[in-house]
C-alpha cells in the first residue's frame, strides 16, 4: 500500500497516507491502539473496502472489485466467528469444504494443525465447551486451514496462554519457511512482535 487514504462515512479519516510492504515468505506484525485504523486497513485487504486514493496491490494485482484474486487468502477476525453447538471437528471439516480442499487434504490438514495447535484431544467438543484460549486457536487453524499464500491474523493471541502463543508463532513460523505464505499480524504484544516479526509497524493517530 502506497500513499493509501480512506475517510469513514462520517468523513473522518479512517487510513491517512499509510505505506507499508510486505514480502512473500514474511511475517509483518502490525502494532496500533484502538481506533489506529487497523480494522479498515483489513478490510481493504479482504477487499470489503477501498482506497479513496493511493495504490494497493497483493501480488502485483489491484485491489478492487473488479479483478479477482490470483492468489488464496486466511483471515482470523479479533472477534471469534464460531458455532456454540458445533464440535472442533465438525468446524474443521466444514471449513476445509468451504475451501474446496480434497478429502485426503482435509484429513492431512486437520491432523497436522490440530497437533500444531493443542487441539487434539478437543476434538469432540463443543465450541461452547471450549477455553477462550481453545476458541481463539481454532478460530487460527480455520483461517489456515489450506495453507494459504497471505495469512491475516487480527490480534490472534488474545486470551491465549504463553504456550498457545508459543504454538501459534511456532506454526507461523513454521508455514512462512516451508510454503512461503506471507503473513500479517495485528498484536499488542511488543514482546510477541519483536518475537515472531520479520517487519513491524506501527499505526497512530
Amino acid at each position: 500500500i502506497v500513499g493509501g487514504y480512506r475517510l469513514y462515512s462520517n468523513g473522518w479519516p479512517a487510513v491517512w497516507d499509510l505505506n507499508f510492504g510486505v514480502e512473500k515468505g514474511q511475517i509483518f506484525c502490525l502494532l496500533g491502539s484502538s481506533e489506529a485504523g487497523k480494522t479498515s486497513l483489513f478490510d481493504i485487504i479482504k477487499r470489503e473496502a477501498f482506497l479513496l486514493f493511493g495504490k494497493a496491490e497483493i501480488n502485483g494485482q489491484k485491489l478492487s472489485k473488479e479483478v479477482k484474486p490470483g492468489y488464496t487468502l486466511g483471515f482470523c477476525l479479533q472477534n471469534d466467528v464460531l458455532w456454540d453447538d458445533f464440535t472442533v471437528e465438525q468446524h474443521l471439516k466444514i471449513y476445509s469444504c468451504f475451501k474446496g480442499m480434497s478429502d485426503k487434504d482435509a484429513e492431512e490438514a486437520i491432523e497436522y494443525f490440530t497437533e500444531a495447535l493443542g487441539l487434539k484431544k478437543h476434538m469432540k467438543k463443543l465450541v461452547k465447551e471450549l477455553s477462550g484460549g481453545m476458541k481463539r486457536k481454532l478460530s487460527v487453524a480455520l483461517a489456515i486451514i489450506e495453507r494459504p499464500d497471505i495469512i491475516v491474523l487480527d490480534e490472534p493471541t488474545i486470551g491465549v496462554d504463553a504456550v498457545g502463543r508459543s504454538q501459534i508463532w511456532t506454526l507461523l513460523k513454521t508455514l512462512t519457511a516451508k510454503r512461503k505464505s506471507t503473513v500479517l499480524i495485528s498484536t499488542h504484544y511488543m514482546e510477541d512482535a519483536e518475537l515472531v516479526a520479520d517487519k513491524i509497524g506501527k499505526m497512530g493517530k
